[in-house]
């Protein structure tokens, strides 16, 4: 029987999951989608290949998990700095520097992989609906700023955060490129709320 280290079954189960989760996002940014098996993640976490069977049910299982958990950390953070602000211009600037900043800090690869054609269409689909989740806020600032056509205006920031991202490297001061993004975002919403 194996050990449990936690005062509950299920607190022991979450934690092995935690685990699990962690160690196929190490995996996914150091070697892409492709670097996470059922081998590789087991390895990684310290535990038995059986063991990862027993929280997900396939490879395409486990990374559809780990990138909507990644996903959804984002998706977290960027709310709650959002909730801080007032105005709707403020609200852009906030989305596109914490998108940046969380980029910045070490899911830059993920970006990447959130687009890839390489993912399985069911990922795919899955990664879709929540990037949905994650535009909504800005959706609704374009909203409030009086654009009429606020999927164009929320693809236009969302494709401006990932143009930046793609601009900072590894390990480099991402300031000047989340400052750039931010003025060239809240300009490009004005111009269209003035349309």
């Amino acid at each position: 029987m194996p050990r449990i280290d936690a005062p509950t079954i299920t607190e022991h189960r979450d934690q092995r999951r935690a685990a699990l989760l962690a160690a196929g996002h190490e995996l996914v940014l150091s070697g892409g989608p492709t670097a996470v098996t059922m081998t590789a993640v087991a390895a990684r976490a310290g535990l038995s290949r059986p063991a990862v069977y027993e929280y997900f049910s396939s490879t395409q299982d486990l990374l559809s998990a780990v990138l909507s958990e990644r996903m959804e950390v984002w998706t977290q953070e960027v709310d709650r700095a959002l909730a801080q602000e007032t105005s709707p211009e403020e609200k852009v600037l906030t989305y596109v520097r914490v998108s940046l900043e969380l980029i910045s800090d070490g899911s830059h690869g993920l970006l990447v992989l959130l687009s890839s054609e390489t993912l399985p269409a069911d990922v795919r689909r899955t990664l879709s609906a929540l990037h949905a989740t994650l535009a909504a806020p800005l959706g609704s600032a374009m909203d409030e700023l009086g654009i009429t056509d606020v999927d164009r205006a929320t693809r236009y920031v969302q494709g401006l955060v990932e143009a930046a991202a793609r601009r900072i490297e590894p390990g480099q001061d991402p300031s000047a490129e989340i400052e750039s993004a931010t003025i060239f975002a809240v300009a490009g919403v004005r111009a269209l709320a003035g349309a």
